[in-house]
């Protein structure tokens, strides 16, 4: 699975989201190369420390865009939180089912996480803020 590059089809447009979803990329890449270097095929300590950046990263930038959200008075906001707190439930099940002794598949985590920030990017974002610029 290859990793995210970054262009303009990602961009929502707005300078400090844009700039924290390159980060959220670069953290991403960082742990596709970790996760999918590593000899073994289960999450490893390595991928456990990938995947605690990716949850650390996504309650930073997810407390960012539901105050932004909030101060635009977004109508959608309530289901917008609800779709980050599904992921960060989903990422957290993740590491609490490998703590637990589940097997899990690097390339798994990484297909799952890949698809929910592309979408949630090109999907979601670009609906708060394009509403953001409408007013």
């Amino acid at each position: 699975m290859p990793k995210i590059i970054w262009s303009d089809a990602l961009s929502v447009g707005d300078p400090e989201i844009d700039r924290q979803h390159r980060q959220w990329v670069d953290i991403f890449n960082t742990a596709h190369d970790r996760m999918l270097s590593d000899d073994s095929t289960g999450l490893s300590t390595i991928g456990m420390d990938a995947l605690n950046k990716m949850i650390d990263y996504a309650d930073t930038h997810f407390e960012y865009e539901e105050a932004y959200m909030k101060e635009i008075g977004y109508p959608n906001r309530s289901k917008h939180i609800q779709i980050h707190a599904l992921f960060k439930n989903k990422l957290q099940r993740i590491k609490e089912d490998y703590e637990n002794g589940t097997k899990l598949l690097n390339s798994e985590i990484i297909k799952i996480v890949k698809n929910w920030l592309l979408n949630h990017i090109q999907e979601e974002d670009k609906k708060f803020v394009s509403f953001a610029k409408s007013k």
